[in-house]
Order: C-alpha cells, then structure tokens, then sequence
C-alpha cells in the first residue's frame, strides 16, 4: 500500500433545497493517517454521514460546500478532480445501508470490489486470486458460494467489508458497519476493523454510536458537536464529561474500563 494521507481543513457544508438552507458542519478539519482506526462519534442529524459523503467525494447535488481552506485531497490532490473509477482504488466507501437485488453468491458479491481494477468488468484470475485471498483471510472462504440475500446481519457486514479490501484501498470510510449487530459480534467487528488498520496499513474512518466500544479499540476519535469543529484525538485525551455534554448535550461519567479481547 501505498502512504497517502486523507485531508481537508475548516469545511463547512450546507444542505440546499429550493429556498432553504440547513447548515450541517461548520468549520471541520481532519486528516487521516495510514495504518489508523478512527471512530467518528455523534449525536444523530449531526453531520456524520456527510462527512464520509464529501470525504468519498461521491457527488450530492443538494451538498454545498459553503466555505473551506483546503478542500478534500489525497497527498494534496484534489479528490474532485480524480476520476471516479481511479478514487475506488484509493477510496472504499460502505454506505450505511445496503441490500441485494441480485441473488449474489458471496464469491460474486466481494468480487465487485475489483470492478476499478478490472477491464470494464472483464476479471483476470490475479481478481479472483485477491477475491479467494480476502475471504481467506477473513475466514469466509466456506461462504462463498452461498447466497448474499441468505447471510445473517453480521455475516453480510463482514463480506461487504471484504468486498472493500478487494479494492486494496488505501482508506476504508465506513457508515455505521456495526448497526444491527447484536452485543456479541458488535465487538468482534471493531476488534476485525482495528486489526485490518494495524496489519494492512489502512486508514479506517467509521462512524460509531457505541462510543464505549470506540474507546477500547480505535486509535484516534473524533466527536462531531452539532455545528461545531471536530475535537479529535486518543481516547483518554478527548473522552471526557466536559466533551461529551458538548457533543451529545447530557452529562457523562468517565471510567476507565478493561480492554475487550475477542477470538473472531
């Protein structure tokens, strides 16, 4: 992989439709770094999934960027002036939700995410090679010649997450990958994510409501206060009542906790 760092400084973004106009971030800078897992934590309606949108740099015709210092870019480049089939490669960005019209098998389904990589769709055996290498390293290669539409919340996550590794993207912007997971496996995905972080020199930017969780595993968070800056940083830095009130508006208690260790 290659080093690249994910930034922009003091963007703010407004929603624009017809005559009316719903700021939703203000002045918000950030900059990603290779081999990190960064939660980003909010309350809801404050921006989060915004952020990913402009940081994927996917068009949204009702998106304005109203005002930035330094629009997103990859090493200085400006995303908006990557070609689309070129930001996959660098880029993976998982929607918060998602669903299958097509009776996929899951060998099909991961496969998709060399699509930047191939000919126009036209797969070499290197693709398929990474495709059986993913799910080998994630402990799906007996799924895959299941049907996607068959899979539980948690097994349909971990293969959507292995369709983004197909991309061999330098950063994974990930929308709520836990949501739906039951107590269990919620925790087995963030340990799974962080490991991907750490041992493939990706930078992994997902947005987390189990701020408890985000603690024990993510290197850096960042909290996103309803129309205010980003206030970033390691957990025991930034984790405090004080931030806390601010971002989500009720009082906190902190307590420092036994990290959470789980086989996956």
């Amino acid at each position: 992989y290659k080093v690249s760092t994910l930034s922009f400084e003091k963007i703010t973004a407004a929603y624009k439709k017809g005559k009316n106009t719903k700021l939703i971030l203000q002045d918000v800078s950030l900059c990603l770094n290779p081999g990190e897992f960064v939660c980003l934590c909010g309350p809801n309606g404050c921006g989060k999934s915004t952020l990913l949108s402009i940081l994927s740099g996917i068009p949204n015709k009702n998106l304005q960027i109203v005002s930035a210092q330094k629009l997103p870019s990859i090493n200085q480049i400006p995303i908006h002036k990557i070609k689309r089939i070129e930001c996959a490669k660098h880029i993976a960005y998982m929607q918060q939700n998602e669903f299958s019209m097509w009776d996929f098998s899951v060998f099909d389904f991961v496969l998709q995410g060399r699509f930047c990589h191939s000919n126009g769709g036209n797969y070499s055996n290197d693709d398929f090679a990474i495709v059986n290498q993913v799910l080998k390293e994630m402990n799906l290669s007996d799924f895959s010649s299941r049907n996607v539409n068959a899979l539980s919340g948690g097994e349909f996550q971990k293969i959507r997450i292995a369709r983004a590794l197909c991309q061999k993207p330098e950063f994974m912007l990930l929308d709520e990958p836990a949501s739906n997971l039951d107590y269990v496996y919620e925790p087995k995905l963030m340990q799974m994510l962080q490991s991907i972080a750490h041992e493939k020199n990706i930078s992994i930017l997902a947005i987390v409501h189990n701020i408890n969780l985000a603690c024990c595993f993510a290197d850096k968070i960042c909290l996103l206060p309803p129309k205010h800056s980003i206030i970033s940083g390691k957990p025991d830095e930034i984790m405090t009542p004080e931030n806390l009130k601010l971002t989500f508006g009720v009082d906190f208690q902190c307590k420092e906790t036994k990290l959470f260790q789980s086989s996956l």
